[in-house]
């Protein structure tokens, strides 16, 4: 049941207005390309190693957020909240989540590949390839699925504020496992890089 507090704030929603794009979510997209592209332009591994370093680091630390405190917080809040949270956050994560995670897992495999430490054959690179291919499965086909349906959702006239509050409840809870799951990459690395 909706309370008469809930049905108020309904209206601070305003059902049928949802940005898609907006001017911070494409910057948040372009930024880490740009990156890149300098990176790969220099040729400059050590810039190459910050691009990969600050993106991944950015990236697991959003996805610990979202997982363990942003979940935490609006687990105990109104579905109204969370669909406004939803409002504001889903087109700028919906950008800047696969932009960094993209950069970072394709410097990764290039510092690899050039200090010749990509071998195949590795298990320290087959495990982190079988994280890797988790991480884009849940991205892929969790993630952006659900944040796409929050945005059609949002836009509707009459939003269900239910099924927005659950799909995004379930994309934070999957933003912790994705963190422990790159905490787990990241000691992989870590050994890759002093065997």
């Amino acid at each position: 049941m909706t309370s008469v507090n809930e049905t108020s704030s309904l209206s601070a929603t305003k059902p049928g207005t949802v940005k898609w794009i907006t001017a911070r979510g494409v910057i948040a997209f372009i930024v880490p390309l740009i990156g890149l592209a300098a990176a790969l332009i220099s040729g400059n591994l050590m810039l190459l190693d910050y691009v990969h370093v600050m993106t991944g680091a950015t990236w697991t630390g959003i996805d610990l957020f979202m997982g363990f405190a942003l979940s935490y917080v609006l687990r105990s809040s109104s579905t109204t909240v969370r669909a406004e949270v939803a409002r504001k956050l889903t087109p700028f994560t919906m950008l800047f989540i696969p932009s960094i995670s993209s950069v970072a897992i394709t410097a990764g495999y290039l510092l690899a590949s050039r200090e010749g430490l990509f071998n195949i054959h590795s298990p320290l690179i087959i495990a982190a390839g079988i994280i890797v291919i988790i991480l884009l499965i849940q991205g892929l086909g969790i993630f952006l699925p659900n944040s796409v349906r929050v945005l059609l959702e949002l836009g509707r006239q009459t939003p269900d504020f239910l099924k927005i509050s659950r799909l995004m409840m379930l994309n934070f809870k999957l933003s912790g496992v994705q963190g422990i799951l790159q905490i787990a990459l990241i000691f992989v690395m870590a050994n890759l890089a002093f065997a």
